[in-house]
């Protein structure tokens, strides 16, 4: 079924009925599941449901229809859908963000992705390709991989490299119609197939300038202008750790289901019990896989009740405290990774039959904990040198 919520009722929900909505898909995503795979994308009338539950917008501005909900709400969210399908919720994550993003543009930028659709999806590559500076703003040709949600999107926001005004080269996240694109068919993969995760590529097309964000000022969370929504919701690029992480969360959980489930009528094959369930060794593993779950999410739920707190107050959280939250998203990453690995071993050989829900689980979430974007030790490095005083900076989204 889906959650069909009308335009100008969707600014005045609450982050339970955001919540309660996502949950509510679960039934839907189930029913399609194995899409993803086949297809890889997500199908048309789960995209629809989303759309219609306004969970694109969660960090959208009210006055474009939007939620401007906070990161707990996000986190929660992605985790109901990620339970079910990875994918789904990692384009809703995605895509929030990218709303968010569009914050920091300039007004006329928010005009032009908002103004007329508040339903805008965003896909995305950071990944910068070369661009030419010309009059009024930016002419590339480029590609760009790895765009979740393209096959859905109607903008993009793509990385442009270009000289800076020391000479030294400069990024720019910029907005882009998808009409003015083409998509390349490239998204072959093992896990996450459902993300539509294709290349975007552009021939000549003109950027205006008010369309484009420099890539340090997202990772401080700085605004094009004084009437950005995000002087009034101050987050940083630290915000762009989380949707990378929180549909990992909801594979965990899925994960432990299926474990605990099946323990309670499955033998443990070459000993005497007849049900995984009364062995001590299968009781301490499942208890150890619960704790790392939980001990990612508790790090996810710091990072994004810290954030939020700061957004109260109107403030933005420094560089020694980014350092800190990219470490522990990484931490929490290689947590929920372990807990879901440790959740198939329990589950058996059986696991990767085609037919059973787990290898898509264990597929997905060893895909996730891939990303570059969440690689623990570059974290912990980021931190370490935070910790020791050091002013070298390696990651210029931190």
């Amino acid at each position: 079924m889906s959650v069909h919520i009308a335009p100008e009722e969707r600014s005045d929900s609450t982050s339970g009925e955001l919540v309660a909505r996502a949950v509510a898909l679960q039934p839907l995503l189930r029913r399609y599941a194995g899409y993803g795979d086949v297809h890889r994308r997500q199908p048309d009338e789960v995209v629809t449901a989303m759309t219609e539950a306004g969970l694109f917008g969660l960090l959208v501005p009210r006055r474009f229809g939007g939620h401007e909900a906070n990161l707990r709400t996000l986190l929660e969210v992605a985790e109901a859908l990620g339970e079910v399908d990875a994918s789904a919720a990692w384009v809703v994550s995605l895509g929030s963000v990218a709303g968010w993003l569009v914050g920091l543009a300039s007004e006329q930028a928010r005009q032009d992705v908002f103004g007329q659709d508040p339903d805008a999806r965003i896909a995305g590559s950071i990944t910068p390709t070369p661009a030419q500076r010309v009059e009024g703003g930016l002419r590339v040709t480029g590609r760009w991989p790895y765009a979740s949600g393209a096959p859905h999107a109607t903008w993009a926001a793509v990385g442009a490299l270009v000289p800076g005004d020391a000479g030294a080269p400069e990024v720019l996240l910029c907005l882009v119609p998808m009409s003015e694109l083409t998509l390349e068919d490239t998204w072959h993969t093992v896990g996450m197939r459902g993300t539509g995760s294709h290349t975007l590529v552009a021939e000549d097309v003109f950027i205006p300038a008010h369309r484009t964000i420099r890539l340090s000022d997202i990772a401080e969370g700085a605004s094009a202008d004084a009437a950005s929504e995000a002087a009034d919701r101050p987050h940083t690029g630290s915000v762009l750790s989380l949707p990378i992480l929180c549909p990992l969360l909801g594979l965990g959980r899925a994960a432990l289901a299926l474990a605990s489930e099946k323990a309670a009528t499955k033998p443990l094959h070459h000993t005497v019990y007849d049900r995984q369930a009364d062995s001590v060794g299968v009781q301490i593993q499942l208890a150890t896989a619960t704790l790392a779950l939980q001990t990612a999410r508790l790090h996810a739920e710091h990072v994004v009740d810290e954030l939020d707190a700061a957004a109260a107050r109107g403030t933005r959280p420094d560089y020694a405290a980014r350092a800190r939250i990219r470490a522990q998203c990484g931490l929490a990453m290689t947590q929920a990774l372990a807990a879901v690995n440790v959740a198939a071993d329990l589950y058996g050989a059986g696991s990767f039959a085609e037919s059973s829900p787990m290898q898509q689980v264990w597929r997905d979430a060893n895909v996730i904990a891939r990303h570059a974007g969440q690689n623990a030790a570059v974290g912990y490095e980021v931190l370490g040198k935070a910790l020791l005083g050091l002013p070298e900076r390696i990651s210029p989204t931190v």
